[in-house]
């Protein structure tokens, strides 16, 4: 064996060892690349830059056939991505430029370890999102000493029940003010309730099931009996599984919930409990091919995927039961053009009161949806309140 070679196995050797560090890190540790003190990132970056090197050199110095073609495959291959990418990102570009420039709102958040996020509590924040400069909409809301939502309220009138309001930012309010939430509006028509919004931007069912596991509304809640609600948009499943898109969103700074076995787990933040996949992601966000041709992952939802979801949401109503003593807990499926039959029927198979208002109105119509957004109008969490005040009395 001569020289060349074994410089050329000791490289190889040491890029693997590195890859397996970080491997481990990433897999075992916090994934910053830091492993018994030492930062293994740069070492492995710039091992694998001389080994690619030297590879070259070693390859056509020695005449080696296989290392050759192994290496000019693995290099047109790059290029091939790299000039495909830039190809992509210049038509990014140009689509970009020739639409409405979108922007807004921005968020007052904060991180939670058991939710993820947040908002800040006791702060007053102002949502502005505008099309090309000019305001859509400018909303302004304030957060309690508990991070909801401040639901405007007659207080001259007596509320001795509580109704607990879940869901995203359809039900938080994204795009209207205090007075024009789904919450605001079930204590404007039914006055015995006092309305608590556990509700926020990007939200799903699986931070309603650990909201509730840490018993915190026990806390919070100050009447002895009352409703909870969870508003369901067919887009919870993705942020149930932790999809590429939704991760792009939140970063996976979200409860993961997972089949293990018969037996739904809980296993702290997806960040922390899927690093790997975690990490693929963030690099494959970069990809403007990714984002061109829209390809996200998972390919297709599955009926497991509607499972998983609804088992949470089933979970989320069990602990409700168990912790306010009584059953009046209700998924509410949002109006939406999509077939929402195969989640409402795995949450009935699992004892979960549904109400489908998924044909109530059509949630695209100009006067339901708000200008170059897709959440609703006062109108339309007017109307979808109404119904609910007339269904459950």
């Amino acid at each position: 064996m001569n020289i060349f070679r074994i410089i050329f196995l000791l490289l190889l050797l040491s890029v693997l060892g590195f890859t397996g560090l970080l491997a481990i890190d990433l897999l075992k540790g916090d994934g910053n690349g830091i492993v018994a003190g030492i930062n293994f990132a740069p070492l492995a970056k710039y091992a694998f830059y001389v080994f690619l090197v030297y590879s070259f050199w070693y390859a056509f110095k020695q005449k080696i056939g296989w290392l050759q073609n192994l290496l000019m495959m693995s290099l047109m291959l790059v290029l091939t991505i790299a000039l495909l990418e830039w190809i992509c990102g210049v038509v990014l570009k140009t689509q970009a430029n020739s639409v409405p420039k979108i922007e807004g709102p921005t968020h007052s958040m904060m991180f939670d370890e058991d939710l993820g996020y947040k908002p800040k509590p006791n702060t007053t924040h102002t949502g502005i999102r505008t099309i090309d400069g000019k305001i859509i909409y400018s909303i302004t809301y304030s957060t309690d000493v508990n991070s909801l939502r401040i639901t405007p309220v007659d207080t001259t009138k007596p509320r001795t029940k509580y109704a607990q309001f879940y869901g995203c930012s359809m039900t938080f309010g994204e795009g209207v003010q205090n007075n024009e939430t789904l919450p605001y509006y079930f204590a404007k028509f039914d006055s015995t309730f006092r309305p608590y919004n556990f509700a926020y931007s990007g939200y799903g069912p699986h931070q309603m099931l650990a909201r509730l596991e840490t018993e915190s509304e026990k806390k919070i809640v100050k009447e002895n009996t009352g409703i909870a609600f969870y508003i369901y948009i067919n887009d919870h499943v993705n942020r149930v599984l932790g999809t590429l898109t939704n991760y792009g969103y939140n970063g996976g700074v979200v409860p993961y919930f997972h089949k293990d076995g018969n037996r739904l787990k809980h296993d702290g933040l997806i960040k922390d409990s899927r690093k790997f996949r975690s990490w693929i992601f963030s690099q494959l966000l970069k990809s403007n091919i990714l984002k061109l041709f829209k390809i996200g992952y998972p390919f297709k939802i599955t009926d497991q995927d509607y499972e998983l979801t609804a088992e949470v949401m089933a979970e989320a109503s069990r602990d409700y039961k168990m912790q306010f003593g009584n059953d009046n807990f209700y998924v509410i499926i949002y109006p939406t053009t999509v077939n929402s039959s195969l989640i409402i029927s795995l949450l009935k198979k699992k004892s979960v009161k549904v109400l489908d208002y998924s044909k109530l109105f059509n949630p695209l119509e100009k006067k339901y949806a708000i200008p170059y957004d897709e959440h609703p109008t006062a109108l339309a969490n007017e109307i979808l309140i109404k119904q609910l005040v007339k269904d459950i009395n």
